[in-house]
């Protein structure tokens, strides 16, 4: 947990300038290696996932949801993040 914490704290230093920064990451998950890592702290197989989706949403305490749909186990995990600015 604390690696989680520290890699969080330095995501957020890294001056993500908002939620369509990370969704859009998120979203290009095949080709992005720092979403690839986040995908992996969050105990995804990446050989597993089929898609992703961020959605941003607005009015919530949650800043993007993902959405990750993984083939073999025929399911659906929604998680849901807080974006902090730097």
């Amino acid at each position: 947990m604390n690696d989680l914490i520290r890699i969080s704290s330095e995501t957020a230093k890294g001056g993500f300038v908002n939620e369509k920064a990370i969704a859009k990451k998120f979203d290009n998950w095949k080709e992005d290696k720092e979403a690839q890592k986040w995908l992996k702290i969050m105990g995804y197989n990446l050989n597993e996932i089929e898609k992703v989706e961020a959605v941003i949403l607005h009015g919530y305490k949650t800043d993007v949801q993902i959405k990750v749909t993984i083939t073999l186990k025929e399911a659906i995990s929604v998680q849901n993040l807080s974006i902090k600015k730097a």
